[in-house]
């Protein structure tokens, strides 16, 4: 009995060991992250979305691998703003609805402009990647401007405010490189 009891704590520690061995290295990644980000204009917001995207970089982070992350991030970010439009405009007014459609050809223009910044990242061009994150800001703002032209309350808000941050991370994460 006693012999299993020391076979069981021995497994017990091993394993511990092991999670915190796991553990240290996740948070090592993330700690160059969070390094990088924190010279950002939002750096929660980029620690948040870029951190989610660091385990498919592998080891070197630098400010142009954190830039690719932010790009990966923003491009997600576009898409699920695009399947809550879907699903707001099956219950917008009319007025509403019309300016929905706009938003939607608008994110479909910043989907453009990711894919543009992503060929200027490979190039490390830096003002390239400002100039299309300017354009992607540009868009979120125009879907905003066309609620406040038919006086109503704008359901993709929430998406162009976080859009609008990722943007400017990307703007900064620009000037690193």
């Amino acid at each position: 009995m006693a012999r299993s009891l020391a076979h069981a704590t021995l497994l017990l520690v091993v394993a511990v060991v092991a999670a915190a061995a796991c553990w240290t290295t996740a948070a090592g990644e993330n700690e160059e992250v969070a390094e990088i980000c924190k010279k950002t204009s939002y750096p929660e917001v980029c620690i948040a979305t870029a951190g989610k995207q660091a385990s498919k970089y592998g080891a070197a982070v630098d400010p142009l691998a954190v830039l690719n992350m932010q790009v990966d991030a923003f491009a997600l970010r576009t898409e699920a703003a695009r399947k809550h439009l879907t699903e707001a405009v099956k219950t917008a007014t009319p007025k509403a609805a019309k300016a929905l459609d706009l938003c939607d050809s608008l994110y479909l223009d910043v989907e453009d402009n990711l894919g543009a910044a992503r060929r200027a990242i490979g190039f490390k061009d830096a003002v390239t990647i400002r100039a299309m994150m300017g354009m992607a800001a540009q868009d979120m703002q125009g879907c905003d401007e066309q609620f406040r032209k038919v006086g109503e309350k704008n359901p993709m808000d929430h998406f162009n405010r976080s859009l609008l941050e990722m943007s400017e991370i990307c703007r900064s994460l620009s000037n690193m490189i």
